[in-house]
Parts: structure tokens; sequence; C-alpha cells
């Protein structure tokens, strides 16, 4: 742990035990960003580094007086193709938002001794952040002298702002979208007995048929889907029973005549935000049952119980497909920052 001029501390963590053992500070320091995403979380980034992660880990962890008041969660990574070295945030690539953790009070000291630290110990030709949103912490982490940087717009995110009731989706969402809604529920109704449960009946169960659904869906493309790799299911596997028991968890499943058909897997801001999102990161549904229309299913249960639930936004994270307009989405945008020392001083 080093001292900085500003009388913070600055402690590089490289271990994954070393990450582990931040864990209760992190949540803490978590609950205090008001901007903080379950992305951010613990719950996420431990079992994506202990699953999915490779390359050297760089955790910048700022003190004052003993009090964690910043988390900067990185690793350096060697391109395989060129050796390029690159600082990276946990969670890039499976994460649509990527950030640090500062408290906002202390947040110029800390920023500015974090790029400190980082000049003097990351060791690589560039730190390239995708996935920033506006505002970020990471687009605003002054960069150290005399580098270069470039800062150009990453994938957007479509996203509902919600009303304040069920009855009032008609001031969001078009008339067709609605009435197709009402048609596909009472055609599946037709199909045979619908139950809709939550993630209270079990995380195992649901996350297994997402993977199964996911992949069937995807075969009859020809191609293998984001939840093919071993890694990534290993991840999700350790990720959602930290999610469902820190309250971050939305998970609706479909069950037609006793079988999972469908699986909506969604992450949600605690109660308290500002502005509470529901994030809806992956589905999955059975491709046999393609004229029920689960896709739209799943996306009316979660939108109408997210309203319920009092959510101000449901984002449909990153991708343009078309049935997220349907639903009166719009774009947000999100950046990338590439910073790169002067040349020769990395």
């Amino acid at each position: 742990m080093r001292p900085d001029p500003s009388g913070l501390t600055v402690e590089a963590v490289t271990t994954a035990a070393g990450l582990e053992q931040l864990a209760p500070d992190w949540w803490a320091l978590w609950q205090a960003v008001p901007e903080a995403t379950p992305f951010q979380s613990p719950a996420w980034l431990l079992p994506w580094w202990r699953h999915v992660g490779e390359g050297e880990l760089l955790v910048l962890a700022v003190r004052r007086e003993g009090a964690l008041a910043g988390l900067f969660p990185f690793y350096r990574y060697a391109q395989p193709a060129t050796g390029e070295r690159l600082l990276f945030p946990i969670g890039i690539a499976t994460t649509d938002y990527l950030d640090a953790l500062v408290r906002p009070e202390q947040a110029a000291p800390v920023l500015a001794a974090a790029s400190r630290h980082l000049a003097l110990r990351a060791g690589c030709e560039a730190w390239d952040w995708p996935q920033l949103r506006p505002g970020s912490t990471l687009l605003s982490l002054p960069a150290p002298p005399g580098w270069a940087e470039r800062v150009e717009a990453a994938d957007p995110c479509p996203c509902l702002r919600l009303p304040g009731r069920v009855e009032d989706l008609a001031t969001r969402v078009s008339g067709k979208t609605l009435r197709d809604l009402r048609t596909v529920r009472r055609r599946a109704e037709q199909a045979g007995t619908l139950r809709w449960e939550t993630e209270e009946s079990g995380t195992e169960e649901a996350l297994e048929a997402l993977l199964r659904l996911h992949a069937a869906r995807w075969d009859t493309r020809g191609e293998a889907g984001v939840l093919a790799s071993p890694a990534v299911q290993a991840m999700h596997r350790a990720a959602m029973p930290l999610l469902h028991r820190a309250g971050l968890l939305r998970l609706h499943s479909l069950r037609l005549d006793g079988a999972i058909v469908a699986v909506l897997y969604a992450l949600a801001d605690p109660p308290g935000r500002a502005e509470r999102r529901l994030y809806c990161y992956i589905s999955g549904f059975d491709p046999g049952l393609e004229r029920l229309s689960p896709g739209m299913l799943l996306v009316g249960r979660a939108v109408e119980a997210a309203v319920a639930e009092g959510f101000a936004v449901a984002d449909f994270l990153r991708g343009r497909e078309r049935y997220k307009y349907f639903w009166g989405a719009e774009d947000q945008p999100t950046h990338r920052r590439r910073m790169e020392p002067p040349c020769g001083a990395s």
C-alpha cells in the first residue's frame, strides 16, 4: 500500500484472494455510489474474474483513513495476435456497463490518485475502456500528463422510460405492441397450462433451462450463442445466487404444461436509487414454440413487473434488435475511451 501526495493510500490488488478479501468494503462502497449498477458489484465481478478473467489482475483500492473511497477494477492483458498490452476493466465483453466506483464527495482526489498510480504501475501500451455511460467515473479520470486519449461512441443501449402505473403503459408503448401482446397471451393460454415463476422458485433450474433454451435457439442459426462457453456458464452459476441474495436478480420463467419454455435473466438496481433501472440481460426460449411469441411474452411480463415494482427505466442493454424499439425504447449512448502514453513511456 503506497501513500499518495493527497493523503490517500493506494493499494494494488494483484491476486484473486486479495480481490475476494475486498468484498465487504466493496459492497459498502457500491451502496454509497448512487450511479453504480449491479455490473459493478462484487456479486457480478468476482465470479467474472474467477471464471472468465485472463491476464494479470491490477485493481486499485484507494482509501482515506482506512475506509475504501475508490475501487478501480482492472487487469492487464496481452493481445495474442499483436502482443499489445492493454489495461481492461474487469467484466469486459460479457458486461454491458463498465466503470470504477468512487465516493462522490471524494471524487477529485481519488481520481487523481488513481491516475498517478496507474501511470506508474500499469505497464501497458494503452488503457482501453469500452461501454462507459455518460457521466461515467472512468470518463472523468484525468489522463496522465503527456498521454494521448480518444473518446468515441460505443454500442448504444435502448431504454424504455416506464410510467408510474401498468395502466399507463400506453403512454410509452405503441398501441400496436400492446394489442399484439394481448393477442399472443390469448394464443399462449390456448396452447396449454401457463405459469409464470420468479427467482424465488429456484435459480438453478431456471438457469439450466436458460442455457438449454438459449443454445437451442442459436443452434437453429448455426451459431453457438454468447452462453456457450463453459467459463461463461460457470460465471453465471456462481453469480446468480450472489445477485439473488443481494436483491439484484430478476429471473422470469414461463412454464407450459409444467416445462420451462422461456426465461428472461435481468438485473435490478436496489430500492432507493433516484432512477431505478431493470437491466434485461439475456433470454432464451424454445424455438419450436416461436408461433407463441415467447420473446414478446417475456418482455411484456418483465416490463409490467418492473412498473409494478416502481422501476423508472427498463434498460434493454447493448444491441439494436428491432423488438426493443417496438416497445418504445430509445438509444442511450455509451462511450469507449482509449489512452496511450508517450512513445516509449509504457
